[in-house]
C-alpha cells in the first residue's frame, strides 16, 4: 500500500490504496515508518512524497477510528504507537521531503505536509482538516504549527470549522510552494536538484531552519492524541463516524 523506489539518491514514497482514497491505515503508518528510517541510509539524500491516485491521502481510514471506539486500554496505546512512530519519523527526518499533491489531501493527509520541506500540488487540490466535524481535535502538531504557516484566522476557519482551502489559497498563505499541473514532476525536478548538494550541509541547513524547537513540537503532539484518544470514545466522534460510514454506504 505504500511503494517505495530508490534511484540517484531519491528515495520515492508512493500512497497506493486507491480503493479507499488513499486513506492511511495502521500498516500503511507502519510501512511509511519502516520507509522514513531509510533517511538514514547514506544513499539516499531526499524523500520525495506522493499519491498514485486523483487523491493524495483522504486521512486516517475511519474504520481505524471505529475500532478504537470500543477499544481496550492496550489496543489503544498499541494503535498510538503505531502512529506516533510514524509522527516522529516525520519529524526527524534528517534529509528534505519534498510532496507532490495530485487532488485532495484530508486530515493527516494535510497536516502531514506542514513537515515537508516542498509541497507542489495541482490546480484542482484541496486542503481540508475535519477534525471537529468527527469529534476529534487537531493533530500532528496543527494547533501549533498551522496558525503559523498559515495565519491564525484561516487556520481557525480550517480547524474549527472545516473550512477548506483550495490551492490558489494555499500558495497565497504560504502552504505549497508552486500549483503545476504536473506536481510529481516538479517534485522530482527539485529532488534531483537537492540530491546534487553537499549532502552533510543540506541536513545541517534544514535542522537550522526548523522554526519549532523538537521539545515544544512533541508536547503538542502529546496533548493532541491525549485529546484524540479521549475524544474517539465519546458519543460525538462514534455518532460521527456512524453518519460517515452511512453516507459512504450510500454513494
Amino acid at each position: 500500500m505504500i511503494a517505495s523506489s530508490l534511484s540517484h539518491h531519491i528515495l520515492t514514497l508512493t500512497i497506493n490504496r486507491p480503493h479507499a482514497k488513499n486513506a492511511l491505515n495502521l500498516e500503511m503508518y507502519q510501512q511509511l515508518t519502516q520507509y522514513l528510517h531509510q533517511a538514514n541510509d547514506p544513499n539516499v539524500h531526499v524523500i520525495v512524497l506522493t499519491g498514485l491516485s486523483d487523491v493524495f491521502c483522504s486521512g486516517n481510514d475511519i474504520t481505524d477510528f471505529i475500532s478504537l471506539t470500543t477499544a481496550d486500554a492496550d489496543q489503544c496505546q498499541h494503535s498510538r504507537s503505531i502512529i506516533e512512530a510514524f509522527m516522529f519519523a516525520m519529524i526527524d527526518c534528517p534529509v528534505p521531503i519534498v510532496a507532490a499533491v495530485s487532488g485532495n489531501a484530508i486530515g493527516i493527509g494535510m497536516t502531514m505536509l506542514q513537515h515537508c520541506d516542498f509541497v507542489f500540488a495541482c490546480p484542482s487540490a484541496n486542503f481540508s482538516l475535519p477534525f471537529v466535524k468527527l469529534g476529534l481535535c487537531p493533530e500532528f502538531g496543527s494547533s501549533l504549527l498551522l496558525p503559523q504557516i498559515i495565519g491564525t484566522r484561516k487556520a481557525k476557519a480550517m480547524l474549527l470549522l472545516g473550512e477548506s482551502m483550495n490551492a490558489k489559497e494555499a500558495l497565497s498563505l504560504g502552504f505549497i510552494d508552486q500549483i503545476t499541473i504536473q506536481p510529481e514532476q516538479l517534485a522530482a525536478t527539485y529532488a534531483a536538484t537537492l540530491a546534487t548538494q553537499p549532502k552533510l550541509a543540506l541536513q545541517n541547513t534544514k535542522q537550522l531552519l526548523s522554526q519549532i524547537s523538537r521539545k515544544q513540537l512533541i508536547d503538542c503532539i502529546n496533548k493532541e492524541n491525549n485529546l484524540i484518544f479521549k475524544l474517539v470514545k465519546e458519543h460525538e466522534a462514534v455518532n460521527a463516524f456512524s453518519q460517515f460510514t452511512t453516507r459512504k454506504s450510500h454513494t
